[in-house]
C-alpha cells in the first residue's frame, strides 16, 4: 500500500484526487488506489512492473526513484498469491487494483 500511495502522490498535482477503496467477495479481497493524475500509455502498462523501468514522464520529472517500487509491490503481492493490475480512468487517471485470496494459507 505504501508503494502505491507513494506513486499516487508523486504523479498527482495540486487539485488532483487520490482515492483508496477496499471490498471483499466470498473468495477475494480487492484494494484499489486511484488517482486523477496523468494516464499511463498502453506500452508502459505492459512494462510498469518490471524492475528499473521508468516511463519517459518519470525520467523527465523530479519524482526521483529508480523504477523498483512497483516491481517490489508486485513481488510482495504475488508472494501472497495475489495479483496487481493497472487500468485507465476516464477521462484521466489510473487505478491500481490488488486482488488477494481470502483463503490464503
Amino acid at each position: 500500500m505504501i508503494i502505491l500511495l507513494d506513486n499516487a502522490l508523486k504523479y498527482t498535482e495540486s487539485g488532483d484526487r487520490i482515492h483508496i477503496s477496499s471490498r471483499t467477495t466470498n473468495k477475494h479481497w480487492y484494494i484499489e488506489v486511484e488517482n486523477t493524475g496523468a494516464n499511463i500509455t498502453d506500452d508502459d502498462k505492459e512494462r510498469i512492473f518490471e524492475r528499473f523501468y521508468r516511463d519517459d514522464h518519470s525520467r523527465a520529472s523530479d519524482t526521483g526513484g529508480y523504477g523498483l517500487g512497483l516491481a517490489i509491490a508486485k513481488q510482495i503481492i504475488e508472494a501472497h498469491q495475489g495479483q496487481i493490475s493497472v487500468h485507465d480512468l476516464s477521462p484521466q487517471g489510473v487505478r491500481f487494483q490488488i486482488r488477494l485470496s481470502k483463503n490464503y494459507d
